[in-house]
């Protein structure tokens, strides 16, 4: 959640309360000194009228400024190399307030008179510390009896986090009532400047300052500013008041507001957050205006508007709260009538369908879209509760239209809501999940509701470890047009018991273990297939497994390039036997082929899910080798290697009959490597190569280079035979100069002949603010459609940061997240 735009520093109150604190210990030391004599004089008195080093009329931003060649070390270390230099405040000793106030005060000046009238002056080069503050001026009085003070010929209060000057001051000691003129500050911690023309106190405590101007730029550059007619902070206030507020950019007025109110505490506030502005060929304009609702300390709001300039106008909105037991985030969009959208096809897809003569609607009528979304997380004691559930009115909907509620675009949207418990190695969860499929297929997912799932896990009995699951779950789908076991819905029962004996040892493991692994099915056939499917609609399947996993650890020292390091070879082994069963009439309610790799090689199970327990006998060998710093124990490389030897030929499949595959008698060499040979290099890949046809199955290679967040480079290829893949993908972000960076992307898909996602932009760095430009063009496939048959969008993307304020222009931000891999987002410029 954004937060309301205003800038971070300490509150216009601190301006005049310094000053007053200030005052009211010069006077009460400078009134004890009078009143032992009328006239006092130093001996050799000055005559002199100016004050601390540098004079009375010089800018404060500029006399604190430090340029880079002048900077310490230790500062110029942490400052970016965009900064011309930063502020250094003040050298105090780091008091607290409370050490600040018992500390004794120090009153200067070259010459103290207490007058006939009653007023105690103070004359020439005044000066008053206590602690960590101090104040200069030329010259001061105070009546004693109307306690009106005066501070003229220049004022100069110093903090550690903040300086001011003005040209006088008026104060009244009794009443609290103050005014200063001409007043400039530098909040130091903050970096920001500004000036005004009057801050004012009433006699309430009521703070008002007029005609104020602020930016975060440095001395001489005003690149922006934020100018004000009034800021008023009422005493005891949350919020201060600020009218007709103007962002001007190069004195360009860019942003405006009659009315606005901004936070004095750091409690947050109801407010106009900055709005988004982009461009797309399919979307025109698109712009959105979020306001930000602080409803209470638990629970806020942000409403959306946006307007697309092809499409129409929308809303989204938020709602997030939190309490000690929960934090929940409801989320929903609207944009009615799309012109581009008619709830099945776009407006260009529907043109050309009607040119080729296809059955569609012979007029185009605009669709509503929607979006609903709902993500908690709870925790009572030893219960735990979880719901994800979002929704949208069609398959295309994040395609065509993003969110601003941080969802992104999926192939399907899973929903799920839970509650679990675990005490005393006990656990129970009841939970629900269904999906809303974003792309075509020919059935929809089955969906779990609802599963209930106990486990146990038992004190160790001996050596050995016992523990027990059950799950039981009821499977429905919509089974419309659906023939065969595709038609099957049902319940299913599955319990597994499973006892191991963990044996290890400094130079490796040995682990055995035995399961049984009891499953038990209610089906109905839901389909009007003459011909029944299912042979039985109570189903049984009874499956015992036992396994052996051992593995054992070889370190030796070896020096490379005199570093001193571990080498680690570390074989595995890992036999698993697990019995037959036919299966083949059971449904698929959740088993999937898995991806095969090298830690695949020691799974007890080739299919995801419980419908498909594959049969084997089979041993697994793999080994890894690491090399580690002998120092820090930093791992510079890791590479590993293995395959499976099968003793039986594999007869339970996830659909059909065993193929050839299945009956060889290793499965494919897996690889797979990473590496961080330099500390800003990283190196992974993966290869996994059949070696019955000498061809490549899968394999992936990625190389990057990160020395901070705007020094990436990225290179990347992978490929799938099966899944006909073959991409390359090239990401960079690097600067060109201290003030400028580029970034670009480049992802080509090899069979398709194809791009499908480039952009490159250029941006703007300095202490003040930060400018992106990107251009993008990329193919976002519509459901059901290849990469072939769809045309390409392209974009543009402008975004500016305001440092210490507020950023304008927040998908330039994303495109770089999703595209750059190790590319974080800069929301707080600030880290330094």
């Amino acid at each position: 959640m954004p937060t309301t735009a205003h800038f971070k520093s300490p509150t216009p109150r601190r301006l005049a309360l310094l000053l007053f604190a200030c005052l009211a210990a010069a006077f009460a030391v400078a009134e004890s000194d009078g009143s032992e004599a009328r006239e006092r004089k130093r001996a050799e008195p000055s005559q002199t009228t100016s004050g601390p080093p540098g004079g009375w009329e010089v800018d404060v931003a500029s006399a604190y400024w430090v340029t880079r060649e002048n900077l310490d070390e230790r500062r110029l270390n942490r400052m970016p190399v965009y900064c011309e230099g930063m502020y250094v405040g003040p050298a105090f000793e780091n008091l607290s307030q409370t050490q600040v106030n018992a500390q004794p005060v120090l009153t200067d000046a070259d010459r103290v008179e207490y007058l006939a009238d009653g007023t105690l002056a103070l004359k020439g080069n005044v000066s008053v510390t206590q602690g960590n503050r101090r104040l200069y001026t030329r010259d001061a009085s105070i009546n004693e009896v109307t306690r009106d003070s005066r501070l003229s010929g220049g004022v100069r209060l110093e903090q550690s986090d903040i300086v001011m000057r003005s040209s006088d001051a008026q104060v009244n000691l009794k009443s609290q009532e103050a005014t200063l003129n001409d007043v400039q500050f530098v909040l130091i911690p903050n970096e920001f400047r500004g000036q005004t023309e009057q801050v004012h106190q009433d006699e309430a405590g009521n703070l008002t300052m007029t005609a104020n101007r602020f930016t975060r730029c440095e001395p001489g550059n005003n690149s922006w500013e934020i100018s004000t007619d009034t800021l008023t902070v009422e005493k005891d206030a949350v919020f201060g008041v600020a009218k007709n507020a103007v962002l001007r950019v190069k004195d360009v007025p860019v942003f405006y507001v009659p009315y606005l109110k901004f936070p004095v505490t750091d409690e947050r506030q109801s407010g106009l957050l900055f709005p988004d502005l982009r461009y797309s060929g399919e979307d025109g304009v698109d712009v959105t205006l979020p306001y930000y609702l602080n409803l209470a300390e638990d629970y806020d709001a942000t409403i959306v508007p946006r307007f697309i300039s092809k499409r129409g106008i929308g809303v989204e909105g938020e709602f997030r709260t939190l309490g000690p037991w929960h934090a929940t985030t409801m989320g929903a969009g609207y944009l009615p009538e799309d012109d581009q959208f008619n709830g099945t096809l776009s407006k260009s897809d529907w043109k050309r369908a009607i040119e080729a003569g296809d059955p569609v609607p012979p007029t185009f009528k605009p669709a509503d879209r929607w979006l609903v979304a709902l993500d908690h997380r709870g925790a009572v004691g030893n219960f735990q509760s979880d719901v994800d559930y979002t929704a949208v009115s069609d398959r295309d909907y994040f395609r065509d239209l993003g969110s601003e509620l941080g969802i992104s675009s999926r192939i399907d949207l899973e929903r799920t809501g839970q509650v679990r418990y675990a005490r005393s190695g006990f656990t129970a969860r009841v939970w629900a999940q269904e999906f809303q499929r974003l792309d075509e297929v020919a059935a929809d997912p089955y969906q779990r509701i609802p599963e209930i799932e106990l486990g146990y896990l038992a004190a160790r009995v001996g050596p050995f470890d016992l523990s027990v699951g059950g799950k039981w779950t009821a499977f429905d789908r919509d089974t419309d047009g659906l023939s065969a076991l595709e038609a099957v819905t049902g319940e299913r029962l599955h319990i597994e018991p499973r006892i191991q004996l963990p044996l290890t040892w400094a130079a490796g493991f040995l682990n055995f273990t035995g399961a049984w692994r009891y499953t038990e099915y209610d089906l109905e056939d839901d389909s009007n297939n003459p011909r029944p499917v299912l042979k039985d609609e109570h189903v049984e399947r009874s499956i015992g497994l036992f396994s052996v996993d051992g593995g054992l650890i070889f370190e030796r020292d070896i020096k490379i390039a005199d570093t001193g390091l571990i080498q680690t070879l570390e074989p595995r082994l890992f036999y698993l036997y697990q019995e037959f069963e036919d299966q083949s009439g059971l449904p698929r309610f959740d088993a999937s082929d898995l991806t095969f790799g090298y830690r695949s090689l020691f799974r007890d199970n080739r299919f995801s899910g419980l419908d498909r327990l594959g049969d084997a006998d089979q041993l697994s060998a793999g080994v890894t080798t690491r090399f580690l710093d002998q120092g820090n124990g930093r791992e510079y490389l890791r590479a590993s290697i293995g395959s499976i030897f099968y003793f039986e030929d594999r007869r339970v499949t996830l659909r059909g009959p065993a193929t050839p595959e299945d009956r060889q008698t290793t499965s494919a060499l897996a690889t797979e490597i990473s590496s961080e040979i330099a500390r800003n290099w990283r190196v992974k890949g993966s290869l996994m190569w059949n070696p019955h046809n000498n061809q490549v199955d899968e394999g992936s290679a990625g190389i990057q280079y990160k020395r901070d967040n705007r020094h990436i480079v990225n290179l990347g290829f992978r490929n799938r035979r099966e899944d006909d893949i073959e991409q390359t993908d090239l990401s960079v972000y690097w600067p060109i100069n201290d003030r400028f960076s580029g970034m670009a992307k480049w992802n080509y898909d090899l069979v398709s002949g194809r791009t499908i996602e480039a952009f490159a932009g250029i941006e703007y760095n300095d202490c003040c603010w930060q400018v992106r430009l990107i251009a993008r063009t990329f193919l976002d496939a519509p459901a059901g459609r290849d990469f072939e048959d769809i045309e390409a969008d392209n974009g543009i993307f402008l975004q500016i940061f305001f440092r210490g304020l507020s950023s304008f222009g927040g998908s330039a931000e994303s495109v770089l997240q999703r595209g750059i891999k190790g590319y974080r987002t800069e929301a707080n410029y600030e880290e330094w």
